[in-house]
């Protein structure tokens, strides 16, 4: 059976952060108090709820199409990276015009310096490209997004952003820290399932990136200030920091924080989901 352990300040709260990482309802899952919250005494000794959620059987086969997306998502990856690299390793023909790198690689008339045929092949084959647009990919994910946080009862206000390297959709409303939980764990998990579903099936695909009420602003800069004060500490015993681990958006934030720092290397290390950064004395 597939399941996650979540937690929260209610138990409420840990159901909900459960469903997310989960990607399923509230009635396509049991679920099991493990520990009651406790509110401490002024807030110290204060404990969250932790509950085990676990798909029902019917809903097994959702979280198996998930991970088979993944799959076959990781293996068309690799085959487009492996056929980009057999394309540059191979040389062109002296006949044949260097393509710009700046520029699709589509037909065009001036190519082979013929006159344009409305029906000819290639430009078939490039009109039947999909051409799945920035603005598009929002929607969609704006859709699915709003159809998760209806079923789990939020009212959640959705603002896009469009980059040239990413979209960027920020979620505004009460009551929201639930979907960020611990360092941004069930944010990442929401955010993966948003960009799977948005990108599933499509030539083009788009990275999406969800925001909680600027977390990811507040996180990065957090990080920053952990990376450089890690670093002092690394100069002056002269020795390495290992920090927890944290997913590819957050490392690259600490590479780069510490990229011209004078006496320190950074390196990460692991495999996932528990790879992290090592900070090393360097002479």
């Amino acid at each position: 059976m597939n399941h996650v352990e979540a937690t929260g300040k209610t138990i409420e709260d840990a159901v909900r952060s459960g469903l997310v990482q989960l990607g399923l309802t509230r009635d396509e899952v049991t679920v099991e108090v493990l520990a009651e919250p406790k509110s401490g005494f002024l807030g110290i000794g204060s404990k969250p709820a932790v509950v085990r959620v676990t798909a029902k059987e019917e809903a097994e086969h959702v979280l198996q199409r998930q991970q088979e997306d993944v799959r076959k998502a990781e293996e068309a990856e690799k085959q487009t990276a492996a056929t980009e690299t057999k394309a540059v390793a191979e040389p062109q023909s002296a006949s044949e015009p260097a393509a710009n790198p700046a520029e699709p690689e589509t037909a065009s008339p001036a190519d082979d310096g013929e006159d344009s045929v409305t029906d000819s092949p290639a430009e078939e084959s490039a009109d039947s490209v999909e051409d799945f647009t920035a603005e598009e990919a929002a929607a969609k994910a704006r859709e699915f997004l709003q159809e998760v946080l209806k079923n789990m009862g939020m009212q959640v206000m959705i603002e896009k952003m469009i980059k040239p390297d990413k979209i960027i959709l920020h979620l505004h409303g009460k009551n929201l820290g639930i979907l960020i939980g611990k360092h941004g764990q069930t944010l990442d998990a929401l955010q993966y399932l948003t960009n799977l579903t948005t990108n599933q099936g499509k030539e083009t695909r788009h990275f999406i990136m969800l925001d909680v009420e600027n977390y990811r602003h507040r996180r990065e800069e957090t990080l920053k200030q952990l990376a450089l004060r890690l670093s002092g500490r690394v100069k002056k015993k002269g020795d390495k920091v290992v920090l927890e681990p944290m997913n590819g958006y957050e490392r690259k934030i600490i590479h780069v924080a510490l990229q011209d720092a004078e006496h320190v290397r950074t390196e990460s290390e692991g495999q996932d989901p528990y790879r992290h950064v090592v900070i090393y004395y360097a002479e």
